[in-house]
């Protein structure tokens, strides 16, 4: 029997990676269709947010990060965190109404769906992966040094970041078809998370009352993870990485487990 449901697992994990590479060319294209102008907007935007956080934060609050061994510049320090989280931010929204946008498809065809949502965040991190290379590449150049335990441990967070947009961009693709206001609602829950995580601030500035919060919220661990392994040059801390890890595969095996149990109705209601 194990090896019956081995088998059938093994030929749909062959089937999905099959379908995946198609899917993310043509989702790839269909984010750069139009105009050249609706090309640079894209990088135009994010560019904008990251002057002004760093205006506020840097020249006007004048946030500092200093270590044991110095003081971090700030720009570095944000775009170590920030980066990242555009392509959170963006993988999971559009993973999340990627079963709608795609309804004319899933009536029509036969098709994985679940190939949609994961689809969506990794065209996502391709999209702002270019941006997060050049700044590692360029900020280990600047610091003149880069062991090969941070780029493994880079690479690790970035295949957890995938895991947990994936995990809840299925979780919420799945109750949107249902619930509509999911959509409308998303878009200020993610600026919450944002704002409670530590990407504009390090955890030190945080008052002792209000760590357990912003604690409790994974895009906190999963940035000082990103903090330590890029800037820092040392381990994740490891109480917050395997709460990272835990919630990162909870979150995952529940948007799994969700999405199977109402994928069945998706036809009827969309």
């Amino acid at each position: 029997m194990v090896k019956k449901y081995y088998f059938i697992f093994q030929r749909r994990i062959k089937k999905l990676l099959k379908l995946l590479p198609p899917l993310l060319t043509r989702d790839i294209k269909e984010r750069y269709a139009g105009s050249v102008f609706g090309l640079l907007w894209t990088f135009i935007q994010p560019m904008l947010f990251i002057i002004l956080y760093w205006l506020v934060f840097a020249q006007i609050l004048k946030i500092r990060i200093n270590t044991d061994t110095g003081e971090i510049p700030f720009f570095a320090f944000m775009l170590s965190g920030i980066l990242p989280w555009f392509a959170f931010q963006d993988g999971v929204f559009r993973g999340a109404s990627s079963i709608i946008d795609k309804r004319h498809i899933i009536k029509k065809l036969i098709f994985p769906i679940e190939l949609f949502p994961l689809s969506s965040v990794i065209s996502s991190f391709i999209h702002y992966g270019v941006g997060i290379i050049l700044f590692i590449t360029g900020y280990f150049i600047w610091k003149g040094e880069a062991s090969i335990i941070q780029v493994i441990f880079i690479i690790i967070l970035i295949c957890i970041q995938i895991i947990l947009a994936t995990g809840l961009s299925l979780l919420l693709a799945s109750l949107s078809v249902y619930m509509r206001d999911i959509i409308h609602i998303l878009g200020v829950v993610l600026q919450v998370i944002f704002y409670m995580s530590t990407i504009l601030y390090p955890l030190s500035a945080v008052p002792e009352s209000l760590k357990p919060i912003i604690m409790i919220n994974p895009l906190t661990a999963l940035t000082e993870a990103y903090h330590d392994s890029i800037l820092y040059g040392k381990y994740p801390e490891t109480a917050m990485f395997y709460y990272l890890i835990l919630t990162t595969f909870s979150v995952f095996i529940l948007g799994v487990y969700v999405f199977r149990k109402l994928k069945k109705g998706f036809a009827d209601v969309l």
